[in-house]
């Protein structure tokens, strides 16, 4: 069966801005999306290990970070979800044909996506006020306790990444929906019989750690005036962190790649110029976060650590444009190809959108300088003992 003859036709209803504004703002969304996401993944993991490692000494920096993180996980958590929003919406309308179907045909898991969320979310409060702030953090058993929320809490979100995979694939697959249908109306499908699935998902969570180790040294330039020890202290673990787990994600990157179909893989391998281009250059950014990584993971030194930041997220977008070209092959491959759909540009609607995005920029400026001054102590505050 020709699987394009089995994909919805789009609503008769023009685009309301040009396709390349359109992708560009799905690109960006998610990029803004997808640093947040990241930290709050694999910082979940991360602030969970570091408390229970730390849980026999409280004042030590074991157990600080692993607070410190876990402290800011909520925060990181608003900003992934209000983020998501942009490139869940842009997906949907310029990708809808596709992707309404594989939601209906996974719609229980997927819409227990926001239960997950709501939960999850809330253990991340449950730990800031019923352990942080409560007499539970003095003790051992508090912090494993602590601990054993934290890491709940984290596998909800990769059990929300998993499913996010599976309907980020199977809109990608319609040759497998009638027979799925055909097989259970009930909503209860998941992609697991697709190949790329695995390796996809693995190439995501492992990159989270990654990055929400690279952010601990965030924590430590902020109070790098204030403690320069326990400063330099968080860089160097940031940055081991952030090594190990990008070299882990070599080989899980290059068995994503294998595991594509072979025309789209032979495409970033130099049969896409444009593609082969952004994949090489990614690759150029990872040598450069790996060696610039290494070198603050033994010095501490803040210039090689913000250059392996700065790499670590172009790296990161780099890979969500060659994720989009990746998409954009699958939907030429059943002939669903937005650019066919007619534009009717609103230009209100389109400069309402700009100017609210804008504001919202500027909010989040405005919120991360209150939440920074707020945690700052004030002057002549004695520091914790280390």
């Amino acid at each position: 069966m020709d699987p394009s003859s089995i994909v919805p036709l789009y609503q008769p209803i023009p685009f309301p801005a040009p396709v390349w504004l359109l992708e560009t703002l799905l690109i960006l969304g998610f990029f803004l999306h997808a640093l947040p996401m990241n930290v709050v993944l694999g910082g979940g993991f991360l602030s969970a290990a570091l408390i229970f490692a730390g849980k026999e000494n409280r004042e030590g920096y074991l157990f600080r970070t692993g607070k410190a993180l876990a402290t800011a996980l909520p925060l990181f958590i608003s900003f992934a979800v209000t983020q998501g929003i942009v490139p869940l919406l842009f997906v949907q309308l310029l990708y809808g044909p596709a992707f309404y179907t594989s939601s209906i045909l996974m719609a229980v898991p997927w819409l227990s996506v926001l239960l997950i969320i709501i939960i999850s979310y809330y253990l991340s409060y449950v730990v800031i006020y019923r352990y942080f702030k409560s007499e539970k953090a003095l003790t051992a058993a508090g912090a494993v306790q602590t601990a054993a929320l934290l890491l709940v809490m984290s596998l909800g979100f990769a059990l929300v990444g998993f499913l996010f995979s599976n309907n980020m694939t199977l809109m990608l697959t319609p040759a497998k929906w009638l027979a799925m249908y055909s097989q259970n109306a009930n909503g209860l499908h998941l992609n697991l019989s697709e190949g790329s699935l695995i390796p996809r998902y693995l190439h995501f969570f492992v990159a989270s750690f990654a990055t929400a180790g690279i952010t601990l040294g965030l924590f430590g330039l902020y109070i790098a005036k204030r403690n320069a020890e326990f400063s330099n202290y968080m860089i160097k673990l940031g940055s081991r962190i952030y090594l190990a787990f990008t070299l882990l994600q070599l080989p899980v990157g290059f068995w994503y790649l294998k595991s594509l179909p072979p025309e789209f893989m032979h495409k970033f391998m130099g049969g896409d110029t444009i593609a082969a281009a952004i994949f090489g250059v990614a690759m150029l950014f990872t040598v450069v976060a790996v060696v610039t990584s290494a070198l603050a993971s033994q010095s501490g030194n803040a210039k090689a650590y913000l250059v392996s930041l700065t790499s670590n997220a172009l790296i990161i977008l780099l890979m969500i444009i060659n994720r989009h070209q990746l998409r954009v092959w699958h939907m030429n491959s059943f002939n669903l190809n937005p650019n066919n759909v007619p534009v009717s540009t609103q230009w209100d609607l389109l400069i309402t959108f700009v100017l609210s995005a804008v504001a919202l920029i500027v909010y989040l400026v405005w919120l991360c300088k209150l939440v920074a001054k707020a945690y700052a102590p004030k002057e002549g505050e004695a520091q914790p003992n280390t």
